[in-house]
């Protein structure tokens, strides 16, 4: 059975389809049994997806402020 770690490190290996196919078998696997892991999966994917997209996102009105404000408290916490 394949860890966590190793399933973490070979992601973007995975994602390419640059595993071999034990490997590959090894890390479906995982994935099937491991919330975690398949979360991360998703999300990269997800990432992977907007990055990729050549539209542009239009954030809500008053976003950027809500943001700004959220960075400027975490960094007074600090």
């Amino acid at each position: 059975m394949v860890s966590c770690q190793r399933v973490l490190q070979e992601l973007s290996n995975y994602i390419d389809n640059e595993v071999n196919a034990a490997l590959r078998e090894q890390i479906e696997n995982h994935l099937k049994t491991c919330r975690r892991c398949s979360v991360v999966l998703d999300t990269t994917k997800k990432t992977i997806r907007i990055y990729s997209d050549e539209g542009t996102l239009e954030v809500p009105s008053g976003y950027s402020e809500r943001l700004r404000g959220l960075f400027l408290s975490a960094a007074k916490s600090c």
